[in-house]
């Protein structure tokens, strides 16, 4: 069996290119966790503008009343003003959400909180948005999967 003798000049120039690979793999993590960090802010800034937008429209002096009035009476016992303002206030509820389901399937969101959401849905949020014809709206697919999934449970 023959012994090739390897420089040390050989080992250096290995030993560098391995480091000079292992910061490239250390670059594309962190840009790609950069990428989705920047994709979750623009988002959620994206649903705090809208968000403001709706509550403008739905906040007044006189909206606990008839929020209080829709869920003691149903959507029947509305004006057509005041269904309008009720659904503007849900949609900025259901923007909320949709936003932090965001940031949870990008793991910038804690378990616990995606389950307090969750939870809310499902003890009467969700019952609220059936009733004024919001559930269609609810977006990503996977999103409203989650909410399916957990309305199910009950």
């Amino acid at each position: 069996m023959m012994k090739v003798k390897v420089s040390f000049d050989t080992w250096l120039q290995l030993l560098g290119m391995l480091g000079v690979m292992g910061g490239l793999v250390a670059l594309v993590i962190e840009l790609n966790q950069s990428q989705k960090l920047s994709q979750a802010n623009a988002y959620q800034v994206r649903i705090s503008e809208i968000q403001e937008a709706q509550r403008e429209l739905a906040l007044s002096e006189d909206l606990a009343a008839i929020l209080h009035r829709f869920d003691s009476e149903g959507v029947d016992s509305l004006t057509a003003d005041e269904k309008s303002r009720v659904v503007a206030w849900n949609l900025a509820t259901q923007w909320r959400m949709q936003g932090q389901f965001y940031q949870y399937e990008q793991g910038f969101l804690e378990e616990a909180a995606m389950q307090r959401t969750l939870d809310d849905l499902a003890n009467g949020i969700y019952a609220r948005w059936e009733q004024l014809g919001l559930t269609d709206r609810i977006h990503p697919a996977a999103w409203k999967n989650t909410i399916i999934a957990r309305l199910n449970q009950e």
